[in-house]
């Protein structure tokens, strides 16, 4: 029962965090943890501009935009993993 309240845990903190950062959030935030990883899965996380740039083929222009942000957040979402879960995050791909 407390994996599950972790992962549900981790994914109302993950979509307040993008949906504060990027202005708008995810449709919805997918959890798993099994050791040693933890997964998520972010459903429907595109902006209407992102959308637009990317049907223009500016692909590099939402991922270099993304990176930036993302830079920011990734050592504020290895802490709350390791509160919640207590694994030391070593890796983080996205």
């Amino acid at each position: 029962m407390e994996l599950e309240q972790n992962q549900k845990e981790l994914a109302s903190y993950i979509g307040k965090l993008l949906r504060d950062n990027f202005g708008r959030g995810p449709e919805t935030v997918f959890v798993s943890i099994r050791k040693p990883f933890i997964t998520v899965y972010l459903r429907n996380f595109l902006s209407p501009m992102e959308k637009v740039l990317i049907s223009e083929k500016q692909d590099a222009l939402v991922q270099t935009s993304r990176d930036i942000l993302m830079k920011g957040l990734i050592p504020e979402i290895k802490a709350y993993m390791k509160v919640i879960t207590g694994f030391s995050i070593k890796e983080f791909y996205y």
